[in-house]
């Protein structure tokens, strides 16, 4: 299967005492597999391109946040934060296929599609006697 690459920005707190916020940042996620290109655009705000299928935006920013990087809690970017999560989510469930559900699918739709009931075609006088 080929590569779903994304582009997504990062939003950071910045930090009255830290200069170097963002580029520490961005190096912490230069060494997470799956992430393609990481460029400072700000001091604040980092551009992240990276494969769906590796990693998501959720394990990237859940990563900054547990090395102790603040994201930016704006109501925008929590919109947008939650939008890219619900996507990804969608994309990354999509794309695992499961040969064992097709199979089971398979069978489950050749059932629902039968006749059910008595298919037995002797009269019911005939039943009767077995």
């Amino acid at each position: 299967m080929g590569e779903k690459q994304r582009q997504r920005s990062i939003w950071l707190t910045e930090p009255s005492q830290d200069p170097d916020y963002a580029d520490s940042a961005a190096d912490l996620l230069r060494n997470a597999r799956g992430v393609i290109h990481v460029e400072v655009a700000r001091s604040d705000h980092l551009l992240v391109s990276y494969n769906v299928r590796e990693i998501t935006l959720q394990i990237l920013e859940a990563l900054l946040t547990e090395f102790g990087y603040k994201l930016r809690t704006s109501l925008f970017c929590r919109t947008m934060r939650a939008l890219c999560y619900y996507i990804e989510d969608i994309e990354c469930t999509s794309c695992k296929h499961n040969q064992a559900d097709c199979t089971r699918d398979a069978f489950i739709t050749r059932y629902l599609r039968r006749p059910h009931g008595c298919r037995d075609h002797r009269p019911e006088y005939l039943r009767r006697y077995l």
